[in-house]
């Protein structure tokens, strides 16, 4: 597995371009502004690009555990360990509250296509456990067993940038939105058979202008209290022709907990 991240990290360096572009294409408009406090399950993955610049919001998390972090591959791979940290228990963006927490290792999964965003998904392993935990702001949320069926409503949480045509106005205060999920057979006809893999499904916005968007990637999909995806990609935001794309995380918790124990 390590071998194959080697590899990963290599193509990581050839595609950077790819990838930057990636962050964005992977994609709160529209919803609600909450409180960590209904979400307490999200994080912010934030990241300096180099030693002069602050800390950014980069993409959403999804805690798991004390001392891990769901989000997506494309969220973190070729990263410096050194300049990423996550922020929980924080309803705020930029705002000096909640806790800020050093990054150990971060772990891509093997079968990660960079290319077709393929098996996007990541665990973060954090350098110390989450504190105060658990507690009403910072909270693990569980993995769902299987999928809701179609025209079900969903929850989708983030940061992400309220605006569809900008990559960098990102919400201050975490916002929710409901999406619906969308029968796999009209996810491909959209996408095209071949794009849409067995480990990916979509959700649409229930309304024009309520969707994640860039910035959201690594957030969860919530169905009744348990996580059923993370925010991947898609080809635009709040478009109700163009579902969002999800990492079908009800497929993973067995691999997930095997790495775990690996820590």
């Amino acid at each position: 597995m390590w071998k194959y991240f080697g590899i990963l990290l290599t193509l990581a360096v050839v595609a950077k371009n790819y990838v930057a572009s990636q962050e964005y294409e992977s994609r709160i408009i529209g919803g609600q502004e909450e409180f960590i406090t209904t979400v307490p399950y999200m994080v912010s993955i934030r990241y300096k690009k180099n030693e002069t610049t602050p800390y950014e919001h980069r993409c959403s998390g999804t805690i798991y555990s004390a001392n891990t972090i769901l989000t997506t591959a494309t969220c973190v791979i070729g990263l410096d360990l050194n300049r990423l940290h996550i922020k929980a228990g924080s309803s705020f963006r930029t705002q000096f509250d909640g806790s800020l927490f050093l990054v150990e290792k971060y772990v891509i999964h093997p079968d990660f296509n960079i290319w077709f965003t393929d098996y996007d998904l990541a665990l973060i392993k954090l350098a110390f456990d989450l504190t105060p935990y658990p507690s009403k702001e910072i909270k693990a949320i569980e993995i769902a067993d299987q999928l809701p069926a179609a025209n079900r409503m969903a929850n989708v949480a983030g940061w992400g940038t309220t605006n569809p045509d900008s990559n960098t106005e990102f919400s201050e205060q975490i916002k929710m939105a409901k999406v619906v999920m969308v029968e796999d057979e009209i996810c491909r006809e959209i996408y095209g058979g071949s794009r849409i893999s067995e480990v990916m499904f979509c959700a649409a916005a229930a309304t024009d202008l309520e969707d994640a968007c860039y910035g959201d990637a690594g957030g969860a999909l919530v169905y009744q209290n348990k996580a059923i995806g993370l925010v991947s990609w898609g080809r635009s935001c709040g478009d109700i022709k163009f579902p969002g794309v999800y990492t079908k995380l009800v497929l993973f918790k067995t691999w997930i907990d095997n790495e775990i124990s690996k820590f």
